[in-house]
């Protein structure tokens, strides 16, 4: 459970792919949402958004849901995923707090303004449009696929500080080797609920705290 809540709090989980979703959907009992076009499960005080994989589906599927629920909630925006990681400054199956985002083709970055006290390491990431193998020289810490677009379009109905990125690494980035099966996925994050669910509890802390720019 992710703590006290308050009616006109939200927090929304925004994933990419199916085997993200489901542990949480299972561990904060989510029931998904009716005659959506896009996959939504709703709890007490918590949403799931899957907006699926690449930069450019997320601004109809997340866009769409902050621009109905803005308007009577109090929302938090908390991306959560697997992401390809550097072995020289990151660990396979290792949960990370990202503290900048950077777009690998438009070299947009965005500073993440997270001041909880946390005992997460923290990374930056970089959001590609392809998966990368033989990055290691390229790319210091972590990739993904959707932080940035996502950074983008929350920032049209959010402050940044109330937005966040939980990122456990799934590979080193060589798909010749990388093992995205469900299974895989969906036992990485189920084995980082613990850590996840502590994070949500201290963020919401934070906004019911009053501290919220």
């Amino acid at each position: 459970m992710v703590g006290k809540i308050r009616k006109n709090e939200l927090q929304c989980i925004v994933t990419a792919l199916k085997a993200e979703s489901d542990p949480l959907i299972r561990f904060f009992d989510l029931t998904p949402e009716p005659n959506m076009q896009f996959p939504l499960f709703r709890g007490d005080g918590l949403a799931l958004v899957r907006v699926g994989v690449g930069k450019n589906k997320i601004a109809g599927t997340l866009g769409t849901f902050l621009k109905s629920e803005i308007k009577q909630k109090w929302v938090q925006v908390i991306n959560i995923g697997i992401a390809g990681g550097n072995p020289k400054s990151s660990r396979i199956g290792k949960c990370y707090l990202v503290n900048k985002v950077v777009d690998a083709e438009t070299n947009e970055t965005y500073n993440m303004d997270i001041s909880i006290k946390h005992n997460l390491d923290e990374r930056s990431i970089v959001t590609v449009t392809k998966g990368i193998s033989n990055g290691k020289d390229t790319y210091p810490q972590l990739i993904d696929m959707e932080a940035s677009s996502i950074c983008a379009v929350t920032q049209a109905y959010i402050p940044i500080n109330r937005l966040a990125f939980l990122k456990v690494v799934s590979d080193y980035m060589d798909l010749e080797v990388a093992n995205f099966s469900y299974d895989t996925i969906a036992g990485l994050i189920k084995d980082n609920l613990p850590i996840i669910n502590k994070f949500l509890m201290d963020f919401r802390f934070k906004i019911t705290s009053g501290n919220d720019a």
